[in-house]
């Protein structure tokens, strides 16, 4: 799968932004009766305003429908994206299109168990879904090349804390660099008990780890662009060929699919939802007053903090900033909340 570019990802932004203004003029209600010809469907891949619907649950007998969104749509999700990868929808299927795939609309989509989500970087009123109805989040950087962002990484692993979604740090590419400064950089979250991987991709190394983390979950895959995440799709499939893979292939030709996001089948059991490199990540959900809960180095220091709630940021006899001033809390763990802190409304 190619590596995005900055070209791609700012032409996806303008695409999406423009299917976000078309939303807009769509009339979406919270209930109603669905067409009698509708069917259950699950979204398997999106780019833009084009989506892929898995119809059949039957592993030898997978159809998979090209959809646009309907003009009227059923949905019980205010305020967010209208449809997404992981998400149960009704659909109609009118036709076939010339490929000889059928081609259908989108007319309702369920309710999502949860979700993984962040603000929109182009309009701060909005959440944008990565991924809907997930067990877990593999938080995927490399060791360098790029280099991995802890404070990255926290936002992530506050996203997945918030939606009720087990998280994992994997740590590519060491076969370029794997020291102690690196193992000993991520000790603090296998503290917290948090699973941290340190694999190479490329060379097949700690794979194994990997797909048991996967094995029988709905996992999204999520990190910054050149971190490996195609290598390790590749690595993981094998010699196998997913029929979902192979088909929309077909169904996007001549698109950016390299800003598509879509669910990955493997053939030893569970499913990874892929998405395009991230290059910012705005917490959505979150409040200054709620902030310090998601780090829970701070939870045996913040109940001594003279006042309640304690901002930990610029109160007197704050007991966690004592500690931080102590060496007892992770440097640079405190320092991400203070940045986190800082960027989040009241």
């Amino acid at each position: 799968m190619p590596r995005i570019t900055e070209e791609f990802e700012h032409q996806a932004k303008k695409q999406s932004f423009r299917y976000d203004k078309q939303n807009q003029s769509k009339i979406v209600r919270q209930s109603g009766k669905l067409p009698d010809n509708s069917e259950e469907g699950l979204v398997v891949q999106s780019i833009g305003k084009d989506f892929l619907v898995k119809v059949s649950s039957n592993d030898e007998d997978i159809q998979l429908v090209e959809c646009v969104t309907a003009g009227r749509i059923i949905s019980e999700n205010e305020n967010s994206s209208m449809v997404a990868v992981g998400d149960k929808v009704g659909i109609i299927i009118p036709k076939k299109n010339k490929d000889g795939l059928s081609s259908g609309k989108i007319v309702s989509v369920h309710k999502r168990v949860n979700c993984f989500s962040r603000t929109t970087v182009y309009k701060q009123s909005r959440e944008d879904i990565l991924a809907a109805n997930i067990d877990k989040a593999l938080i995927f950087s490399a060791a360098v090349e790029p280099e991995y962002n802890r404070r990255f990484i926290d936002r992530l692993l506050i996203t997945a804390e918030l939606n009720l979604v087990e998280p994992a740090i994997c740590i590519n590419k060491i076969d370029l660099l794997y020291d102690e400064d690196l193992t000993d950089d991520f000790e603090i979250y296998k503290k917290l008990g948090i699973k941290v991987f340190f694999i190479s991709a490329l060379k097949e190394e700690g794979l194994e780890q990997i797909s048991n983390f996967i094995k029988d979950s709905v996992t999204l895959l999520c990190g910054a662009s050149g971190t490996g995440k195609s290598t390790l799709i590749n690595g993981l499939s094998g010699k196998s060929i997913q029929k979902v893979t192979d088909i929309s292939d077909k169904t996007f030709k001549g698109k950016h699919t390299t800003s598509a996001t879509r669910m990955i089948e493997f053939g030893w059991g569970g499913n990874l939802i892929d998405t395009p490199g991230l290059r910012e990540f705005a917490l959505w959900g979150l409040t200054k007053n709620d902030a310090a809960l998601y780090y829970h180095e701070f939870d045996e220091f913040s109940s001594q903090c003279r006042f309640t709630p304690c901002t930990h940021t610029h109160e007197p006899e704050c007991v966690v900033k004592d500690a931080y001033e102590k060496g007892l809390v992770d440097a640079q763990r405190y320092e991400s909340y203070l940045n986190i802190f800082d960027s989040l409304e009241e």
